[in-house]
């Protein structure tokens, strides 16, 4: 398992939030998030995601906003079962800021 964690481009906390996504050949749906960064997140999902897949997202963050971060562009990097990793590709950056402050905000202690 360490060895994974050293791979990452970036820190993940947990997180407990919904995530929207609308993506090629008509996918849409929504997954609960279990994880994220400002690079990605872990998602869980009725949905099969094909790896590969590119989409659109919106991450509903639990941090006071009432307008879910929006994702221009993502892609599903792996699949098992029902959970999925994603990459954000591109997003504009005052949606960046807000995963990097939500991110900073729930980091574990050291």
């Amino acid at each position: 398992m360490e060895e994974t964690k050293t791979l990452r481009k970036s820190r993940r906390v947990a997180a407990d939030c919904r995530l929207e996504f609308v993506g090629e050949d008509e996918i849409e749906g929504e997954a609960e998030v279990l994880d994220l960064s400002s690079t990605g997140c872990m998602a869980k999902s009725e949905q099969v995601m094909p790896p590969g897949l590119r989409m659109k997202v919106s991450v509903f963050l639990s941090d006071g906003h009432e307008w879910p971060v929006r994702v221009e562009e993502a892609v599903v990097r792996w699949a098992r079962g029902g959970e999925f990793g994603v990459e954000f590709l591109v997003m504009r950056p005052p949606q960046l800021q807000r995963i990097q402050q939500f991110v900073i905000k729930h980091r574990p202690p050291a």
